[in-house]
This record gives structure tokens, sequence and C-alpha cells, in this order.
């Protein structure tokens, strides 16, 4: 009898840790800075040739593209040089992109956040110059009312 009461006390102490574990990392914890920048409703102009709408929620991000999906977690290193980095790690997507990061640079100017980014599983560009093989240039506007 004995023996059974330890284990439930263990058992009980081990979920309780657990809890605090969870609690402490919630979604309370507050965002880093840069991320915190970029939070909101993004979208590309009307006439834009690829459309584009970005969702950043704390550390989520749903990207449409031309109409493909893209969901999965956004990492921001505002300290990154010469530009500040960006990388997308996608949860779910078409194709072959699941499972990949795309990597890019970032600008953000007000309401304005223009992304150069290489297509999932490609090197990170440079610069904001959108010319060579899968690198791809959005210039977003946040969405009014958008947090």
């Amino acid at each position: 009898m004995l023996s059974i009461t330890k284990s439930l006390r263990l058992a009980v102490l081990t979920t309780i840790a657990a809890s605090a574990v969870v609690v402490t990392r919630g979604d309370d914890a507050p965002l880093p800075p840069a991320l915190k920048s970029v939070q909101g409703v993004w979208s590309a102009r009307d006439d834009a040739q690829i459309q584009a709408k970005w969702i950043i929620k704390g550390e989520s991000i749903n990207v449409n593209v031309n109409g493909e999906e893209y969901k999965g977690k956004v990492v921001v290193d505002a300290a990154a040089k010469p530009h500040p980095a960006l990388t997308i790690e996608i949860n779910d997507g078409p194709g072959e992109a699941k499972g990949k990061s795309a990597k890019g640079v970032y600008k953000l100017e007000g309401e304005k956040l223009t992304v150069n980014i290489g297509a999932p599983g490609q090197d990170r560009p440079v610069d904001f110059n959108p010319y060579g093989s899968d690198i791809y240039l959005f210039e977003l506007t946040k969405q009014k009312d958008s947090k």
C-alpha cells in the first residue's frame, strides 16, 4: 500500500510540474521585438504579379500565394547582416514544401513589409534583388485594423 501511495504522489507531482512548464511557455510569453513588429495581416497590391496574403500571429504564419496556402512557424532575426532575416518553417503546404524552410530577408518601413525569399529548401537571398531562380519578392502592406 505504501508503494502505491508513493507512485501516486510521484504521478501527481510530475503532472503538476508538467503543467507549470506549459503555463510558463504559453501564448502569454512576450514576443521578441522583431517578431512583434511584423504581427498582423499583410497583403500584396491588387495589381501585383504575385497575389499574396501573409497572416502572422505570434510565431504562426499562414501565407497564401496565388491560391497556394503555406502554414508554419516564422522566425525573425533583426540583427542579421546585411539585412534582417526571416525564416518560415513550413508545417503544411503544397507539393514538396511541407517540412522545408523558406529563407529570406526583410525590411519594414512603417506599414510596408518587403520580403525577398527563396523557394522552400533553397538558399537565403542576400539582398532585395528578385532575379534568380526560385527567388520571390513580396511588397506587402499591412491591412487596417490588423494587429
